[in-house]
Formats: C-alpha cells, sequence, structure tokens
C-alpha cells in the first residue's frame, strides 16, 4: 500500500494503467508483474501487508490490487500511515500488538468500507480528524475567524462528531482558547517581544483585558504581569499545560485503539 507524499506516481499493468498524485493510496501486489514509474524528486511512503497478517486483509487487498483509492476514508489512512511512520522509532514493544490490530482495522475501512469496519476503525479514524484539527489550529491561531464552525467544515463531520471528538479535551472552543493562551504565555516571556499585554491579548482573539487576565491565571497559576515581569523565571510551564507530546500523543492513540 502506497502513500505518494509528493509528485506523481504511474503503473502499468497487463489489464490497466492508473497514476497517483499525492495524498492518494495505492494497492500493488507484489506477487504480480507491473511497471511503475515514479516521477524524479517524489517522496512515497509504503506499508508492506504480508499476506499472511489475516485472511480477510490478504482477500480485501487482492480483489483491489492494482488500484487507487481516491475517498475520504482513502486521504484518512493516508494521514494514518503519516503520522504513525513519524512516530514509529519512538514505539516501545509492547505497543506494537495494538498499533498491528489498528492497522488492520484502517486497511479494512479504508478499502473495504462498511458500518462493521468504520466501527472497528473508529478509535484510529477520531485520532487522526484530531491530529487534523491539531494542525488546522495550530496553522490558523491567530486567525479572528477560527471557530469549530471553521473547524468541523475543514474536517468535514457533523457537529455531533466535532463534539465527541474533541468531548474529552473540554470541547472544541477550549482547546482554542488553551492553544491561544499558551501562545499568549510564550510571548509574555519573550524578551524580544515587548509589546503591552493588552496587544498580546487581542490578537490572541481576547478583546477585553480583564477577561484575559481572568483565563490566564486560572490557567497558569500566575497573572500575565507576574509571568511579564519574572521573563518566566521561576515560573515554569506546569506540564500538564502543554500540548501532548507526540509520543504521549501516539500511547494515547494506542490505548484507544481497541475501544
Amino acid at each position: 500500500m502506497t502513500v505518494l507524499l509528493n509528485g506523481k506516481t504511474h503503473t502499468q499493468t497487463t489489464r490497466d494503467a492508473f497514476s497517483g498524485g499525492p495524498g492518494e493510496v495505492q494497492i500493488h501486489s507484489l506477487g504480480r508483474s507491473f511497471d511503475g514509474v515514479v516521477a524524479e524528486r517524489s517522496k512515497v511512503l509504503i506499508l508492506f501487508v504480508p499476506r499472511d497478517l489475516s485472511f480477510e486483509i490478504a482477500a480485501t487487498l487482492g480483489s483491489a490490487e492494482f488500484s487507487t483509492i481516491a475517498t475520504g476514508m482513502g486521504r484518512l489512512f493516508s494521514d494514518y500511515l503519516v503520522d504513525v511512520a513519524h512516530r514509529l522509532p519512538m514505539l516501545a514493544q509492547a505497543d506494537l500488538p495494538s498499533l498491528a490490530g489498528a492497522t488492520r482495522a484502517m486497511i479494512l475501512a479504508c478499502v473495504s468500507p462498511s458500518t462493521d469496519h468504520a466501527d472497528a476503525a473508529k478509535g484510529p479514524i477520531a485520532n487522526v480528524l484530531r491530529e487534523r484539527a491539531r494542525r488546522l489550529v495550530h496553522a490558523r491561531l491567530l486567525d479572528p475567524k477560527l471557530s469549530s464552525e471553521l473547524v468541523r467544515k475543514e474536517l468535514g463531520v457533523s457537529r455531533t462528531r466535532l463534539y465527541n471528538l474533541f468531548e474529552p479535551l473540554g470541547g472544541v472552543m477550549h482547546y482554542i482558547q488553551h492553544r491561544r493562551l499558551l501562545s499568549a504565555y510564550a510571548a509574555l516571556t519573550d524578551p524580544s517581544d515587548r509589546r503591552l499585554i493588552f496587544q498580546i491579548a487581542e490578537e490572541r482573539g481576547f478583546s477585553d483585558g480583564a477577561e484575559f487576565g481572568r483565563a490566564f491565571k486560572r490557567t497558569f497559576g500566575y497573572s500575565p504581569s507576574e509571568v511579564r515581569n519574572s521573563g518566566g523565571g521561576g515560573m515554569p510551564l506546569r506540564s500538564h499545560l502543554a500540548d501532548c507530546p507526540s509520543v504521549e500523543r501516539l500511547g494515547l492513540l494506542l490505548r484507544l485503539l481497541q475501544g
């Protein structure tokens, strides 16, 4: 199973020919002859799936061999593989069985969509969607238009699904505010950023300075002026307030895979 990160590919078999672009999932059988061309400077991520992984997987991939899956679920699977590839060096041996189970579920949901397969893959699917949302919030953190509705539309999910995805984090807007407060903390402890506190707050969507001060102190235990005056010295950022590190996010994903 191949995910093209950038560039183009072309495959020619005895019966058919097909091409692929970035983010699309392609299935090639290594037990059959084919000619493949990858454009210069293209980057490709490949998952080799043993035929003895499971009979269901082998039959499903066999029925879809030499094809491109350019569907919404295919894009989710593409994001899943990219994320797993990034986290793989940090995995412990004990994590591998859960990861294999999650990957089996994602393959079936991608290649042979059904209610049962989607239910089996709901854990990793939810984590892929949350990671997409995290990247979106990070990229548009200071955008005044950033809202739960914008996130919902970008993810292409219902309001109920979005609520369920972010319920463990206190909701979408709570997460966005949390990230903005962390950004404000970083600005206040940056010696080169000498803007007024209300300017830093306003840039992050707080039009009321008193509201910003209350939210900031509730989160960090210090007022914005205390943090600014100390330059962050002696006021360490509580570990549970920062974004979950990559390795911990993967650990959480693995714990939820079978749920």
